[in-house]
């Protein structure tokens, strides 16, 4: 019997079970990766993505010169972090080893977990034949 996984609907923790990148954390966006703007609240110590998204507008976007219902003071003047193409991405993936889970093996991480990346481990589907 064969298979094919043409596409997913699902919400935002579920993407990360099937594509195995941490949606927890200020690198939880799988689109921005390591570019994004997240920060840090002072009194709740949560990560928050409230002003990290109107790069991703038009340049010419009306939201993104108004100051006062947005980033108070802030224009917003830098372009989208650029997209990964599916073998760009597939090369970063195949840079991490494999890491293999079990009760023995105990916890495993890859390097620069949680500053420069998310990736938990390689889903399975990088593996496909397609």
């Amino acid at each position: 019997m064969r298979a094919t996984l043409i596409w997913t609907i699902n919400d935002f923790p579920a993407y990360g079970m099937v594509s195995d990148w941490s949606t927890h954390g200020k690198l939880a966006c799988p689109y921005c990766m390591e570019n994004n703007k997240a920060f840090t609240l002072t009194n709740g110590g949560k990560t928050s993505f409230f002003y990290c998204h109107r790069h991703f507008l038009p340049m010419n976007h009306r939201y993104r010169k108004n100051r006062k219902d947005f980033f108070i003071g802030r224009v917003e003047m830098d372009v989208a972090p650029p997209r990964l193409s599916s073998k760009e991405l597939h090369d970063v993936v195949l840079e991490y080893g494999d890491i293999v889970f079990g009760f023995q093996s105990g916890k495993q991480k890859f390097p620069s977990f949680g500053l420069t990346h998310n990736w938990v481990k390689r889903s399975n589907f990088w593996e496909l034949l397609y």
